[in-house]
């Protein structure tokens, strides 16, 4: 197709608003219905004599408690999502998780936009079924929602979008906001600033019109026309301002070398035609501005925006956001044929306000006193009767008693209005429970009440899950615009500088790097099954390890609640279970303190292994301390034998040119910790030469003593290891023995068969000679 021709994407943008015309007036029944308008219209009122006309807002209602399980589905949990990273290195992935998913977290809880952009895809998701929303520019996190109005799909569109060529946003420009995006400092250049300029012209002269300002003295005066702006900023984008209409066309297009989706702006010529339609007249030609359509001729250059054949996104999700709940029952699912709640609410409830008003039309009529009359003077005796308390009755007034009047079968109108109200509860089962008391006097059972809420939450079920698996498409893009470096987004900024700060290495914050996943709360947002699904749980949490156990009573304090920051505060977060590397570490430590020898460990967590170390041997070391400040000798050893083993770790830190300063950490812990140590040997010595002096032993030294005690323990200590080592060597040994003995062994074999193979051979020679000489 030729996205570059302006009068063909008139046409072919006008053939999709004349398609959606009639979809729109059964939308906008559904929407009158929703908000109230009565049942019948002004002319069924007149023609019909009808008397009571009301809407008993029970579609309203309904409504409303679709949206309240959608809200607690989507906002009840602390963060919408949770980003999970695959990169870098393990250890280190569950702590930047939780640093991410709570700084984006964070910033959307807080974020009043997006707070409205979600109420808005509930609202539109119940009563339609369908809610676009989309991002005003590359940088930006926060969706902008759309009315289904204001966004043109073609025919036979599935969902899922695989066979989408197009889409068309209708979009309404304030002079404001149109200035905003053409001449801010970072514009786009595929903006048509003739035409803007020309647009922002005409504006300035309709609001100039509106304000009562006839005085064309500034036309001369740029100056005084910029000033003007400045002053009457407020009023420019005020609801009295006319807005330039136009057509943003987004369309996929694959030159061959590079596929993406690429973005055209026309003015809508047919809504304005007071700035580029088909009606103008000769005199109105000045006011519309120069380049656009002129009685309805186009030219090929009349786009407000163009990105030529630069791609401005290379999926439609980095464009626009769908959430769907749709319950339709034909497949292939189409976009233009879901069906929604409201949709399924519409006819039931439309009839049941219809028969209302008939109903309460019968109360009225049944409490009014009707008389028989013969002539007009009997009609004004009968308007002068006063029946309060006491009255007279003129024999000339005969009042029709109740059995000669029509009577409504009123058993029939209750069984209608029953009727209706079981259908309309049965189509609003799955998002709201039934408020209807039980028509039995025996109490139901808890099995009862289990089968009737997942009954409900058997239909509801897979439109939660559907509406969870399209949000997580628009929380993916949301993330990616969070990972967006030098994003003009202040918030976007703000958190890639926390996260910074926290430890998450710039490499890393990417968006290929993290993956959203979003939170689901118990129930799908179904209050009674939450807390039964809670209730559950909590049955079984004494089974469960110490872990899920908070994890589990967290669940149950939300669930009853609702309340994710109270549920935190009561059961916060820590850390997980024990990992490999400290509890290997924990092992490593008792057998080296016992002077056992434990080689170096490979694949695990080098920071976690030292720390646990570390920990153990100051707090061995100030357990000494406490008792006096004195270890014995085989303690002392078991310490150094500790230390040896931590800077072989520390070592394969070093190796690492980003944890220079870590290994310098460690280093300093261990050498106080090691001059502790120091400190016990030599008071060991001393108190060995002091023991000498007493006991006398022979002329030995104290210190000689000591020395002799630490090389004894070292000596056992290597000892071991030559054992050890003995071992080792000898099996080696035996093995290579035994191979030689193999290899000889088939050596002599081989020796053997050659052997018997040349006197095999001479045998032959001789014969052949003695056969010659014959």
């Amino acid at each position: 197709m030729n996205w570059a021709d302006a009068r063909l994407l008139d046409s072919l943008t006008y053939d999709l608003v004349l398609a959606d015309f009639y979809r729109g007036q059964n939308r906008a029944q559904i929407n009158d219905l929703a908000n109230g308008v009565p049942p019948y219209t002004e002319s069924e009122v007149d023609q019909n004599n009808i008397s009571v006309n009301v809407n008993d807002l029970s579609m309203t209602r309904l409504l409303h408690d679709a949206r309240a399980q959608f809200t607690n589905a989507f906002q009840k949990p602390g963060v919408f999502f949770n980003c999970v990273t695959d990169a870098g290195p393990v250890h280190k992935r569950s702590e930047w998780n939780a640093i991410v998913t709570k700084g984006i977290g964070k910033r959307m809880k807080k974020s009043v936009p997006y707070f409205e952009s979600m109420r808005s895809k509930f609202g539109l998701l119940t009563l339609h079924g369908i809610s676009p929303a989309i991002w005003q520019n590359p940088d930006r996190w926060c969706p902008k929602p759309l009315g289904v109005e204001d966004v043109l799909i073609p025919s036979n569109t599935l969902l899922g979008f695989e066979n989408l060529p197009f889409f068309v946003v209708r979009r309404n420009f304030t002079a404001y906001e149109l200035e905003s995006l053409a001449m801010s400092m970072k514009r786009d250049k595929g903006w048509n600033m003739p035409l803007v300029n020309s647009c922002l012209k005409w504006a300035d002269t309709a609001t100039t019109q509106l304000m009562g300002n006839n005085t064309w003295s500034e036309i001369w005066s740029p100056e005084k026309i910029a000033e003007r702006r400045k002053q009457d900023g407020t009023y420019y984008p005020s609801d009295q301002v006319p807005t330039v209409d136009a057509f943003d066309i987004y369309a996929f297009e694959d030159d061959g070398e590079k596929s993406g989706w690429i973005r055209r702006i026309i003015l809508d010529a047919w809504s304005a035609p007071s700035i580029a339609g088909n009606t103008v007249t000769a005199d109105r030609k000045s006011d519309m501005p120069e380049g656009t359509a002129r009685g309805g001729e186009w030219k090929k250059s009349d786009f407000l925006y163009t990105s030529g054949s630069r791609k401005v996104a290379m999926t439609w999700q980095e464009i626009i956001s769908f959430q769907f709940a749709d319950l339709s029952a034909v497949a292939p699912f189409k976009y233009h044929s879901v069906r929604s709640l409201g949709f399924l609410l519409y006819s039931t409830c439309h009839l049941q306000n219809r028969l209302r008003c008939k109903f309460n039309e019968a109360v009225f009529e049944a409490l009014m006193m009707y008389f028989r009359v013969k002539s007009q003077d009997d009609v004004q005796r009968a308007l002068k009767l006063n029946l309060i308390n006491r009255g007279f009755i003129d024999e000339t007034i005969n009042p029709v008693p109740a059995s000669e009047r029509f009577q409504v079968n009123t058993t029939l109108v209750e069984l209608g209005i029953k009727e209706n109200s079981q259908l309309i509860q049965q189509h609003a089962s799955s998002y709201s429970q039934p408020n209807t008391p039980a028509q039995h006097d025996k109490e139901k059972t808890k099995f009862q009440v289990q089968a009737e809420v997942n009954a409900s939450q058997a239909l509801v079920g897979a439109t939660i899950q559907q509406a969870y698996r399209y949000m997580g498409f628009e929380y993916d893009e949301v993330k990616r615009r969070f990972m967006r470096e030098n994003s003009s987004d202040p918030e976007v900024r703000s958190f890639r500088a926390e996260a910074l700060k926290l430890g998450v290495p710039e490499k890393y914050l990417c968006a290929d790097c993290w993956q959203a996943n979003p939170t689901q709360v118990m129930g799908g947002g179904n209050k009674t099954s939450e807390l039964m699904m809670a209730e559950g749980l909590m049955q079984m949490r004494p089974t469960l390890d110490p872990e899920p156990q908070r994890i589990v009573s967290r669940d149950y304090i939300l669930a009853v609640t609702d309340d994710a920051a109270k549920a935190e505060m009561l059961v916060p977060e820590k850390p997980a279970r024990v990992t490999d590397s400290t509890h290997d570490a924990q092992l490593a430590f008792a057998a080296l303190m016992q002077g056992d020898d434990v080689g170096i460990l490979t694949g695990i967590n080098h920071i976690e292994y030292v720390e646990t170390m570390i920990m153990a041997l100051a707090k061995r070391v100030q357990k000494a301390q406490q008792q006096g400040g004195m270890a014995s000798a085989q303690d002392i050893q078991g310490f150094q034998n500790v230390a040896k083993h931590i800077e072989e770790h520390i070592k394969i830190l070093a190796q690492d040119p980003e944890e220079k300063a870590r290994v310098k950490k460690y280093g300093d812990a261990l050498g106080k910790i090691m001059n502790l140590v120091k400190a016990f040997a030599q008071r060991l010595q001393e108190a060995m030469k002091k023991k000498t002096q007493q006991n006398g032993n022979g002329g030995i030294p104290p210190e000689q003593a000591a020395k002799v005690q630490l090389e004894q323990q070292k000596g056992k200590v290597k000892l071991q290891q030559m054992t050890q080592s003995h071992a080792q060597r000898t099996a080696q040994r035996q093995l290579q023995f035994e191979q030689q003995m193999k290899q000889d062994q088939q050596r002599h074999q081989a020796e053997i068969a050659a052997t018997d193979l040349e006197a095999a051979s001479k045998i032959n020679r001789g014969r052949m000679a003695s056969l010659d000489e014959e």
